[in-house]
């Protein structure tokens, strides 16, 4: 891999810098792209764009190296750039008036002839990027930021690790479309000369391959996936581990930060900031692997002057805001000596029960202070003013208790853990035990779906697979994915058939319907099937996921059940009138 340029290159004027051709830029999963290539790629598109009317385009590209092109692009032709938050059809419907056009839309174009005349620089200051997020309400919300304003911020992180870094590749397992991924996968490694991966490390085995083929590299990842890897992809094993491991989109637990200490030979580096004020602070948990105890305290960037507001919330100077005027964030914060500080919850989850206020994080904290506990969430119950439920991922010791013990005695002694610290009136009514706690692709705890563990009792037992995990893309509640463990106990395995017990057809279908019901609100008596296809037989103790699409215009659900290296079976249902 070919050593990162002395200097960074101002992403403004990336092109015109001597050595551009032949430089490596990035790996497309097959070979390296060369800089020549790639700008030749740019400016052709920029070309094509400068004959269109529109202003405002929309980026849906889900190949990072074809997404930073026609971002570039844009960006040359002096257009304004749409980041929608997903690309689910629902996301982009509700971001119809904010866009002119979509980069998709283009029609083909010839190949780009490489020996194109260098792109002029252009005005970082006038080069707009509207980043579209979810918002903590579900709207969309949107976050303008230049491109002078993300080259600050690369400045600062080539600062901070660039010489640790050295000449490394980029591997990632985020989406390049929200401002971590765009910032650490993309804009850092195309201005500091770095060969950025093109394919996102979505499996473990992605990711292990992936770093056999391109030797030194840094991993750009969030909390949930890194909290996962080491239980299904042993770091021992790795053929080559990363020099840099970066997380962000939520604090990484403690324990998994030390495992991955341990594993890695050094601790994950952990981003905390938002898509609003960029880049906030930083830290490591380990100083050294062996260590006991965690350090859970944050260093602000050097750029950045940290304050604490009346009511305990972070206010934020930073290069990297629109302006110079203090920025008060949503988060609760302790100052320390040093200028560090610790975080104390979101100020925006801070909910009155029983006239009682209670901050969210603090009780998801003290559940995880519990030595059966892993992570944990808590969350307003749907329809209640009144109620709490707890989601609780237990270690393998609080497995063995709930086993041994039963779901009873667990609830009630973890009442009594929280009772300690909170008023009886506070305490969770209801409590769910998920192998997972169900996030979204950025790592964060997807609201929709913890909300969708309390939305019904559980299923009637041995009739229904363990469910392990719930997901919904952000801003669409059309979709969702379920994680399943079909244990050997469930009933639709007796006789079926003696000796080689398969789960039947029929049953697959039954369980799309009523978790389709259930998280998707699906309504209807059954009419027909369609495009029904089984391609493997589901046996006892299979791990599974279900993947689930309702459309309630033309009243069809798409079901698949599959796993990473098969498929199982696969369909649409389709619904009559209302039931």
């Amino acid at each position: 891999m070919a050593s990162p340029p002395s200097r960074l290159l101002p992403l403004h004027n990336l092109f015109e810098h001597e050595g551009c051709g032949e430089r490596p830029v990035a790996h497309d999963g097959q070979r390296l792209i060369s800089c020549g290539e790639f700008s030749a790629a740019v400016a052709h598109l920029a070309a094509a764009l400068r004959q269109r009317p529109e202003m405002r385009w929309l980026l849906t590209g889900n190949d990072p190296l074809a997404f930073v092109v026609e971002l570039l692009a844009a960006l040359y032709a002096r257009k304004q750039v749409v980041i929608p938050p997903n690309t689910q059809p629902g996301a982009l419907a509700a971001l119809g008036s904010v866009f002119d056009a979509r980069m998709d839309t283009l029609p083909a174009a010839p190949a780009p002839d490489t020996t194109r005349e260098k792109l002029a620089a252009i005005d970082p200051h006038a080069s707009i990027i509207d980043l579209y997020t979810s918002g903590s309400t579900g709207e969309h919300k949107c976050v303008r930021r230049t491109l002078a304003q993300f080259e600050t911020e690369v400045a600062v992180l080539e600062s901070l690790w660039g010489d640790a870094i050295g000449p490394s590749a980029i591997l990632a397992t985020v989406p390049h479309h929200h401002i971590y991924g765009l910032l650490f996968r993309l804009f850092w490694p195309l201005s500091s000369g770095r060969v950025f991966d093109d394919v996102t490390c979505s499996h473990p085995g992605t990711l292990a391959a992936r770093l056999a083929l391109l030797g030194r590299s840094v991993l750009v990842s969030s909390p949930a996936q890194l909290a996962r890897l080491p239980e299904l992809l042993p770091l021992a094993s790795l053929p080559s581990k990363p020099v840099v491991v970066f997380s962000s989109g939520a604090p990484l637990p403690a324990n998994a930060a030390r495992t991955l200490t341990e594993g890695f030979g050094q601790a994950p580096i952990e981003i905390f900031g938002s898509t609003e004020t960029g880049g906030v602070a930083w830290r490591q948990q380990f100083a050294r692997p062996g260590d006991a105890t965690a350090d859970d305290s944050w260093m602000p960037f050097p750029c950045n002057a940290i304050s604490r507001s009346e009511t305990g919330a972070l206010i934020l100077r930073s290069p990297f805001l629109a302006s110079d005027a203090p920025w008060e964030m949503d988060d609760a914060i302790g100052l320390m000596p040093g200028g560090s500080f610790r975080l104390l919850g979101r100020l925006d989850r801070v909910v009155k029960i029983e006239e009682k206020r209670l901050s969210l994080p603090d009780m998801e904290s003290r559940l995880c202070a519990h030595e059966w506990i892993d992570s944990a969430a808590v969350t307003v119950l749907a329809g209640s003013r009144n109620s709490l439920g707890a989601a609780v991922v237990l270690n393998a010791l609080g497995e063995e208790r709930l086993s041994t013990d039963g779901r009873h005695i667990m609830t009630q002694t973890l009442r009594r853990h929280l009772a300690a610290h909170f008023d009886a009136v506070l305490l969770p009514r209801r409590w769910r035990f998920p192998d997972e706690l169900p996030v979204n692709e950025r790592g964060k705890v997807a609201h929709a779906s913890l909300a969708a563990l309390f939305a019904k009792p559980d299923d009637p037992p041995g009739l229904f697979p363990k469910i392990c995990k719930v997901s919904f893309a952000d801003g669409n509640a059309s979709q969702v994915v379920l994680d399943l463990h079909v244990q050997p106990g469930i009933a639709h395995f007796s006789g079926h058939f003696p000796g080689a017990a398969i789960l039947p057809g029929i049953v697959q279908m039954d369980w799309a319907i009523h978790f389709a019901r259930r998280y998707l609100g699906l309504a209807g008596y059954f009419s027909a099937v369609e495009k029904l296809k089984f391609l493997g037989v589901v046996r006892p103790d299979t791990r599974l996921q279900l993947s689930l699409s309702w459309d309630s215009e033309r009243r069809r659900l798409d079901f698949a059940y599959a796993a990473p290296q098969r498929k199982y079976s696969s369909g649409r249902i389709v619904f009559g009138g209302q039931t």
